[in-house]
């Protein structure tokens, strides 16, 4: 799908500086809003437009929460967080972007975390790449 950001990011060397991981059939990115306490969100998603995870095969799935379980250790050590909080999203209500994509979310004490998230921020091109960095040394 071509006017899908995500799938502009799946292949090799595209967004190499907001790309955290890539496997063969998964990818990890930092997204462009954030909560303000749980900087470190991560999204992990398959590499192939997919928008539905009952439309994956056997092997796309373990893939995918194989990164998501690596991952939601990773966010930890980088992000110095506690915990994590994992979700998933496909044609929520008012999602805007439909390509599936789970989230990895870090958790800290009062960081009064909940769903949908009561504020947003925007992070900046640099945090973005910075996170994105920090992610690839905790993944090494």
């Amino acid at each position: 799908m071509s006017s899908c950001p995500f799938c502009a990011l799946a292949p090799e060397s595209a967004g190499d500086d907001l790309v955290a991981w890539r496997t063969p059939l998964a990818f990890v990115v930092v997204p462009t809003q954030q909560r303000p306490r749980n900087r470190g969100h991560m999204l992990v998603l398959p590499r192939a437009h997919v928008t539905r995870l009952a439309d994956t095969d056997a092997e796309l799935r373990a893939e995918l929460y194989g990164v998501v379980g690596r991952v939601s250790l990773a966010v930890r050590k980088a992000f110095d967080a506690t915990g994590v909080t994992v979700f998933q999203n496909e044609a929520a209500p008012d999602q805007v972007l439909h390509h599936l994509h789970v989230h990895v979310v870090p958790r800290r004490a009062g960081d009064d975390f909940r769903l949908p998230a009561p504020e947003k921020l925007v992070l900046t091109l640099d945090e973005r790449i910075a996170q994105a960095r920090a992610m690839r040394a905790a993944l090494a």
